[in-house]
């Protein structure tokens, strides 16, 4: 992955400022050349009333759209050299996709306010086949401490890949933590239920075997780390094991990343269209919904 051109997505609000400013330090730690700065005007029953008047009152609006953004957004990337602005008016998905298409795209940049789901993220990366980058709006300008998030997946290898060569442009090179979260739900409840039933095990038996279980799983995710860091060098990343037994392993990787203060996320995903869209909804998407601090990669 090499970023060097960016859609950027605006909307007209202080979220704006702070996206540009992210974006602009983003440039001084990759080679990024091109930023196009996209807002999309979203109300079409206007728009094409406004096309049918004489004086084609819907290319006048965007057209005075533009000019807006020139004014508001050309002078907030000094560290880039070629921006452009484009207002287009449709639905927003579609509008990316035209956008993404026409300018070979390699890394799409969204904002998202404190205390919001991130629906409009959410939206580009079930739908676009690009990488995608989300900046909450307290987001701190650093990028010395990565975590990427793995399951064992041959797809999850292929991310892990990426991730190290995205990390591997840096201009500082980061500290680079790979981390797997084992997880094992209900823990509490099928000890109570074996309990219960069986009266001849007890918690120790149970927890024997859990502890076994994440034993295994750690010792595997530390080869299958090994094995697909091969050819990064430069990047020796540590490897950290979470045994979490809660019901929603998400609450273990938002504690981590508080916890450890990570300056990015990586996570991958496969390009999501249907039933497969619920597969995102599990984790990744939870994530962008709770993490209003730390800034998400996510790789396909």
């Amino acid at each position: 992955m090499k970023p060097n051109n960016l859609i950027v997505g605006m909307d007209f609000t202080e979220l704006d400022h702070k996206l540009c400013k992210y974006v602009n330090f983003l440039a001084t730690q990759l080679p990024i050349d091109h930023v196009n700065n996209l807002f999309v005007f979203t109300a079409r029953d206007v728009f094409f009333d406004l096309e049918k008047t004489g004086d084609r009152g819907g290319d006048m609006l965007l057209k005075s759209i533009g000019e807006k953004m020139h004014k508001r957004f050309d002078n907030c990337f000094p560290n880039i050299q070629h921006v452009k602005n484009h207002a287009l008016a449709g639905f927003f998905i579609e509008m990316f996709f035209f956008q993404y298409n026409k300018t070979n795209t390699d890394l799409i940049v969204m904002g998202k306010k404190e205390g919001s789901t991130g629906i409009m993220a959410k939206y580009i990366i079930r739908h676009i086949p690009a990488y995608t980058l989300i900046i909450p709006e307290k987001a701190k300008h650093k990028l010395s401490n990565i975590v990427i998030t793995l399951d064992q997946t041959e797809h999850s290898g292929n991310m892990l890949a990426k991730a190290l060569d995205f990390c591997s442009q840096l201009k500082d090179k980061p500290v680079v933590t790979c981390l797997h979260i084992g997880h094992l739900p209900y823990y509490s409840e099928l000890g109570e239920t074996i309990s219960e039933t069986y009266r001849h095990s007890d918690m120790a038996d149970i927890n024997s075997i859990y502890n076994t279980f994440f034993e295994k799983r750690k010792a595997s995710f530390e080869k299958f780390v090994e094995e697909h860091s091969k050819g990064y060098e430069d990047i020796k990343p540590d490897i950290k094991f979470i045994a979490e037994k809660r019901t929603y392993p998400y609450l273990a990787l938002k504690d981590y990343i508080d916890d450890e203060k990570a300056d990015l996320l990586i996570m991958g995903t496969k390009s999501h269209t249907g039933l497969d869209s619920f597969l995102l909804g599990s984790f990744a998407e939870k994530m962008i919904s709770i993490n209003d601090k730390v800034p998400m990669l996510i790789v396909k």
